[in-house]
């Protein structure tokens, strides 16, 4: 519904839809409601973002007559404390992490991996993952 409410579908399907949507109430409600949902977004794309705001107020500059000289020697001192920082707060060596990913995350990844969730979404595609206190998987179903 959704590839034939964005125009992506060929002649002859078209001519199928639209033959079946005349006679179908289930299906004019949908493609009502698909359109509805079509027009909000474009609704909201089309109000001004934060881009726009940022343009309308120019950027503060500090005259430089007004600006004062830093004395060289806080630069050292303030880049010689980041330095000693540095060193005693990061670790050389790195523990390795043990654990390991959930059984159930693991079969999210497996099910989700490289599939558009949109077309999911429109295909009421979901995943159902039965676990026990444990947090192993008894059970694991796909819906469409």
């Amino acid at each position: 519904m959704q590839e034939f409410a964005d125009g992506e579908v060929s002649h002859a399907v078209e001519t199928d839809i639209i033959n079946h949507i005349s006679a179908c109430e289930n299906c004019k409600a949908l493609l009502q409601e698909v359109n509805d949902d079509k027009s909000f977004i474009n609704n909201m794309l089309s109000q001004p973002g934060e881009s726009d705001y940022e343009s309308a107020i120019p950027e503060f500059v500090v005259p430089v007559r007004n600006r004062k000289r830093i004395f060289p020697g806080i630069i050292t001192i303030v880049a010689a404390a980041i330095i000693t920082g540095f060193i005693f707060l990061v670790r050389t060596e790195k523990d390795t992490v043990s654990e390991s990913i959930p059984e159930a995350e693991m079969l999210m990844y497996e099910f989700l991996d490289g599939k558009d969730l949109n077309k999911l979404w429109h295909e009421k595609t979901q995943i159902l993952i039965i676990q026990d206190g444990k947090g192993n998987v008894i059970q694991s179903i796909i819906t469409n």
